[in-house]
């Protein structure tokens, strides 16, 4: 069975549901939200590299207050632990927000494909295959030299291409010049439209962007880029944890429904659990820490298996032993990295 990952990220069920959802609460201001077609619209920024080639990307997130008040970016001043980190691309940036990238190429030609596992266990695939790959320089995470060591989230979009390359302003891009979750791009709007992925944190329902994974099964799994070298940023303090249902619940109208086999299986977003975020604070970081969760057999035979939408409600599961980890033991790591900068809560 062939699954394409926009039947993972697509509103499904109740989701598509509420005809008046709305944003309550945006933290990436520079983006316009459409909750109607699921999707954030960015500023498509233009910069180079060193050596010549055009890097097109969005800035989502930077470690510097006063820097993201003045540019609607994410305030994320963990992200400041990563500025000596290996995988940080170096770039200099000039009084007109120009950026000249050192290093960090990404390939968007390879197809992207996902093939499910057999079911009921639809996870982990059978095949995954990112639909873009990043080589052994690139990390979405960029130290501004030239301006007090700043980092910004800076996530390439498509690579060494002119502009007449990625003009699908009405929609349909061609997949193989540009990252998989664009819904629509015009760079002579300057504009990007982002898909949106669905989630929840404190008890609410959240929307958030996925854009980069060092693992390619999650990359795949998140239509995001493959980018190995990032690695390092699990090392170094500068992320937050997600958590990730395997066996939940499925069924596409069931109000329980979560996790991975559902996803796979195409009945809607795996709607991940963002841990102890409420409000953007001295902590939050847009790299998060992947830990899978499974549902125990007891626990499913008892029929305690329910939609989890708050990290403390996941942790305290684990802590009784109604969660594991596929891999054995209380639910934790997988050394696993997703860059999901969040963009708002809403109101279902």
């Amino acid at each position: 069975m062939m699954i394409f990952v926009a039947s993972l990220s697509a509103p499904q069920g109740s989701l598509a549901a509420t005809a008046d959802k709305k944003i309550t609460k945006q933290f990436l201001t520079s983006g316009q939200v459409d909750l109607v077609r699921e999707v954030v619209t960015l500023p498509l920024h233009r910069g180079h590299l060193s050596s010549g080639e055009t890097v097109w990307f969005v800035l989502t997130d930077v470690s510097d207050f006063a820097t993201s008040n003045k540019m609607g970016l994410t305030w994320a001043p963990s992200l400041s632990k990563a500025k000596d980190l290996t995988s940080t691309r170096v770039a200099e940036m000039d009084d007109s927000g120009n950026f000249t990238f050192k290093s960090g190429r990404v390939d968007f030609s390879p197809p992207q494909t996902l093939v499910a596992g057999e079911s009921p266990n639809f996870f982990p695939p059978k095949t995954a295959r990112a639909g873009s790959v990043g080589d052994a320089h690139y990390s979405p995470l960029v130290r501004v030299t030239n301006n007090k060591d700043f980092v910004f989230n800076a996530p390439v979009i498509a690579f060494n291409v002119g502009p007449e390359k990625i003009a699908f302003c009405n929609g349909s891009p061609d997949y193989s010049v540009v990252t998989d979750s664009v819904a629509s791009i015009c760079p002579d709007k300057g504009t990007v439209d982002l898909k949106l992925r669905f989630g929840f944190a404190s008890g609410k329902h959240l929307r958030y962007l996925s854009f980069d994974a060092n693992s390619e099964e999650s990359a795949t799994l998140e239509a995001s880029t493959f980018a190995p070298a990032e690695s390092d940023i699990l090392q170094s303090g500068a992320t937050e944890v997600i958590y990730t249902i395997v066996n939940g619940n499925m069924g596409a109208k069931d109000p329980n429904r979560q996790g991975l086999n559902s996803a796979l299986n195409g009945e809607g977003p795996s709607l991940d659990i963002l841990a102890n975020f409420k409000e953007i604070s001295a902590g939050y970081s847009p790299m998060w820490d992947v830990r899978l969760a499974e549902w125990t057999k007891d626990a499913i035979s008892k029929d305690q298996r329910k939609l989890i939408t708050d990290g403390d409600d996941l942790e305290a599961k684990s802590a009784s032993g109604l969660l594991v980890s596929p891999a054995g033991g209380p639910v934790k790591t997988t050394g696993n990295l997703v860059n999901c900068p969040v963009v708002g809560f809403t109101n279902e």
